[in-house]
């Protein structure tokens, strides 16, 4: 080609082609391991959920398509809706007492400045860095009849003894640890949000007389809304997958079961290989979920638009 002579312009199509491929590359390793750690999963478990073990004339039991025979099942066994029936109960009491001490201390941290706040920050946040694992044998030591100091101290001053791993208390005291261990974490987040709000909000109440109280009353509580909504579904998310507290707690003294949905679907795929029927029952769990989440939303945005 002799000098001075342009190069030909480079098609537009492949400059088109090449911007909308760009973006579908740096999601790949997203994708791809969205779609081996969440999606096969999920699909697996819808498959085995839809298969039931039957024996076929006189040989070995074997497994047969049964179309949502297992569903049918779940949906009818006592056990698994007392387990529902257990942790609904479980949300309805502990989700407020723990947002609502995790709202009065991100308050009262976001009052404090200097050295005392971030002692009290790392100090209510630190049980939320204990595996879950730990902290039910932390408060297993704490819960045991015989080891247990504050049965001690009840003997010590002549008061009866208290059995909190007996099987009408087990479930508050499992509610117990979880506060314990997600108070912090959701405080964190809450007072995160705090720290967002402008300056001028607060100066601007103050001239206008606001203090104290009528400051978290008017300012700060309204504009943690959106944020008490957001841990309020991750909670409620969380709630429905309690499993590792009662699982520990089980050696140490009388847990049922179906103390929580969690268990009984472990219990049924582990000890009792029943794996279609385990699967029904988490699918269904899945949706409960979804359904109670979408439920508060729903409700929390009515309340919002009043």
């Amino acid at each position: 080609m002799s000098q001075g002579t342009l190069s030909p312009p480079r098609p537009r199509r492949s400059r088109r082609a090449v911007s909308s491929t760009t973006p579908w590359l740096f999601l790949a390793p997203f994708l791809l391991a969205f779609a081996v750690f969440y999606l096969a999963p999920v699909l697996y478990a819808v498959y085995l959920s839809l298969f039931i073990k039957k024996r076929v004339g006189f040989g070995p039991a074997k497994e047969v398509f049964a179309w949502f025979e297992q569903y049918s099942r779940a949906l009818q066994d006592t056990a698994f809706l007392q387990s529902l029936g257990n942790i609904a109960l479980f949300g309805l009491v502990q989700i407020p007492i723990m947002l609502g001490i995790a709202v009065a201390l991100a308050i009262v941290l976001d009052s404090v400045k200097g050295r005392a706040q971030r002692f009290f920050r790392t100090v209510f946040y630190l049980p939320y860095t204990i595996p879950a694992v730990v902290a039910g044998l932390l408060w297993g030591y704490l819960y045991s009849p015989n080891l247990s100091p504050i049965n001690q101290t009840l003997k010590a001053v002549g008061s009866g003894t208290v059995d909190m791993l007996s099987s009408t208390v087990v479930l508050w005291s499992v509610a117990n640890i979880v506060t314990w261990t997600w108070t912090g974490y959701n405080m964190i987040t809450l007072y995160a949000s705090l720290q967002n709000v402008p300056t001028d909000i607060y100066e601007a109440a103050k001239i206008d007389g606001a203090d104290g109280w009528n400051l978290t009353r008017y300012i700060k509580l309204p504009l943690l809304r959106p944020t008490i909504i957001l841990t309020f579904i991750f909670s409620i998310i969380g709630t429905m997958q309690v499993f590792s507290e009662p699982f520990v707690l089980r050696p140490l003294g009388y847990v049922p079961d179906n103390l929580t949905p969690n268990t009984y679907i472990y219990l049924a795929a582990s000890r009792d290989a029943q794996y279609g029927y385990a699967a029904a029952m988490a699918i269904l769990i899945a949706l409960v979920t979804f359904l109670f989440s979408t439920v508060f939303l729903r409700f929390a945005r009515l309340g919002g638009d009043r």
